[in-house]
This record gives C-alpha cells, sequence and structure tokens, in this order.
C-alpha cells in the first residue's frame, strides 16, 4: 500500500510539473522502461531511509544523486557501473570528470535523470526538489533513497546498506573496519587534547551578514567530532547573523568551506563586529572542501581529525 501511495503521489507530481510536458515525460519513461536488466545479482527486494520496498534486480547503470554516495560506491569498486553523478560528487575528482553531471543534488530534474537511462538511482533522502523526485519514482526504475544523517554511526550503517544495494557486502564490512579504526585515531587524539575552542560554521555571506550554522546541521556535527563547541547551536539549522549577535557568540575560530572561503574570508575581516569577536583578532579563518568537511562519508573520521589539527592550532578558548 505504501508503495502504492508513492507512485500516485508521484503521477500527482508530474501532472503539476508545467516545465516537463506529459508528452516528454512519456517518452522518458518509455526510454527508461526499455533499459536492459543487468545479471550481476539475483533480484533484492531492499528497504530504503523511508520505509520503501524497492525491487533491486539490477545496477549496471547507477544514478548518483549525493556525493557520499559516489565516493562510498567508488571505495567499493564499482564505479564502472556509475553513468550519471550529481555536483556534489567530488570525491574522487575522477567522478565528475568521467560521468554525466545531474547537477545539484537538491535541483535535480526529472529529465535530466531519466535521460542517462538508468537502472538504479541512488539518492540521499535530502535530494530534491520534491517534485521531481516524485516524477523518478513514478517513472518505474527502482529509486532507493539513503539516510542522510550525519553521525559516525550513521556513516557505518550507511556504508554496509549501499554494500547490499549492490552486492558487495564483504568490501562493505572491510571499509566499515577501516572507517572505523579511523573514528578510533580520531577518539584517542580527543582524549589527550584538552581544551574545546568556540566554532561558528559560515556557509556563506548574504548582503554582508555571516549565514551560519546551528544543531541538526552536518557542521554543527563535525566540529564536535572534531572536539569543538559549535557556539551557534543554540540556534536550529542555518540562521543569518546581524553584527551584534556575532560579537555576543565571541567565537574563537571562523570555519568555511573551501569554496567561496576567500570571499568569506574577506568579508569578515572587513566587519567591524568580526574584529571584536576572539577570532577576527586573531585573524583565526580556517577552511576545508565542501563535501569532504559536511559530506559525512567514507573519508569524514580523517577530515575530522584533520580539523581538529587546524583549530588546536589556530586558537585556543579565551
Amino acid at each position: 500500500m505504501r508503495c502504492c501511495s508513492l507512485l500516485k503521489k508521484g503521477r500527482a507530481g508530474v501532472k503539476s510539473n508545467r516545465d516537463l510536458g506529459r508528452r516528454g515525460f512519456s517518452v522518458l519513461l518509455l526510454a527508461a522502461a526499455l533499459v536492459p536488466a543487468a545479471g550481476w545479482a539475483q533480484p533484492s527486494l531492499i528497504t530504503d531511509c523511508r520505509g520503501r520496498s524497492v525491487l533491486v534486480s539490477g545496477a549496471s547503470r547507477i544514478a548518483c544523486i549525493g556525493g557520499t554516495i559516489t565516493e562510498t560506491l567508488y571505495r567499493l569498486g564499482v564505479s564502472e557501473r556509475i553513468v550519471a553523478v550529481d555536483t556534489t560528487s567530488t570525491w574522487p575528482e575522477s567522478a565528475l570528470k568521467e560521468k554525466k553531471s545531474l547537477g545539484y543534488m537538491r535541483a535535480i530534474s526529472a529529465e535530466g535523470v531519466l535521460s542517462v537511462r538508468p537502472d538504479l538511482i541512488l539518492a540521499m533522502n535530502a535530494s530534491g526538489p520534491a517534485d521531481a523526485m516524485d516524477q523518478i519514482v513514478a517513472s518505474g526504475i527502482p529509486v532507493v533513497f539513503v539516510d542522510s544523517t550525519s553521525s559516525p554511526d550513521a556513516i557505518l550503517k550507511r556504508t554496509k546498506f549501499l554494500g547490499t544495494v549492490v552486492g558487495r557486502e564483504r568490501a562493505a564490512d572491510e571499509m566499515c573496519r577501516d572507517i572505523q579504526s579511523h573514528f578510533d585515531a580520531l577518539e584517542r587524539w580527543r582524549a589527550s587534547h584538552s581544551g574545546a575552542p568556540k566554532v561558528l560554521f559560515v556557509m556563506r555571506m548574504t548582503n554582508n551578514r555571516p549565514m551560519v550554522a546551528g544543531q541538526g546541521t552536518a557542521a554543527d556535527a563535525v566540529i564536535r567530532l572534531a572536539g569543538g563547541i559549535n557556539v551557534g547551536a543554540d540556534l536550529q539549522g542555518y540562521k543569518l547573523l546581524n553584527t551584534e549577535s556575532l560579537v555576543t557568540l565571541r567565537p574563537d575560530i571562523i570555519l568555511t568551506m573551501s569554496q567561496g572561503g576567500a570571499e568569506i574570508r574577506q568579508a569578515l575581516l572587513n566587519d567591524p563586529g568580526f574584529s571584536m569577536t576572539p577570532a577576527g583578532q586573531k585573524k583565526a579563518i580556517v577552511e576545508m572542501e565542501g563535501e569532504r568537511l559536511l559530506g559525512f562519508g567514507p573519508r569524514t573520521p580523517e577530515a575530522a581529525l584533520d580539523l581538529a589539527h587546524m583549530i588546536a592550532k589556530v586558537g585556543k578558548p579565551t
């Protein structure tokens, strides 16, 4: 019944989307139906993170929506099965060069995804927009939504889950042992280092105001993993701050993504309010590539340890 209701919802999304004509979408559905089933394994009934039962009978033409999925599948040794990835798939660097691009994972086009003729679509649960994802589900191609929780336990579960979906369970188990060993190293480092710098993650600047990370965000989770304190934790999600609020939070360190990091740095250094914070007085701004920092994939424990080293070097509690 649940699958049927999702299909009905998907068909309603197709009807309501004015950008994709009924005839064009029908053609895409027909093309999708002609994708040959792969004989890599026996058909499997997969329960995804939304509780949907999905019959996966082939996985030789996989579309990945989410950099964490792409990275994990490359590590599992099935990169040759991937036909397209989204723009958050920055690791390995060859992914976006070798595979067709599906655009940004939160701005997916149903037409674009179906045009690559996948026989399996793996999508992070945060993928969107919802109408486009409903259209993709309605196509009849197996769509498996993957949990996007930002935690060490979720990384291990996600790795095992994807290993099951693509028939690489043993490789996934080996990956999990390696990932856990890096989390153990991170825990040992935290145990041997005292102090917890106050960190504020800035996603971007909007009208010279920083958009910062509160609780429930991947940035909040990675700051805590690295042994820092997220001074924006009283906020929910991502919020714009005014100068007064920035001064009140008194961050020791500003954390940003390397994408756009130079612009954020310059804007903050030009802000008189920022100069009144401990981070501003020390010009303590650190950055890391976005997917490595926030993706919560196989590289996360190593990224968190690198971040711990960085924040310990540039600032301590004042």
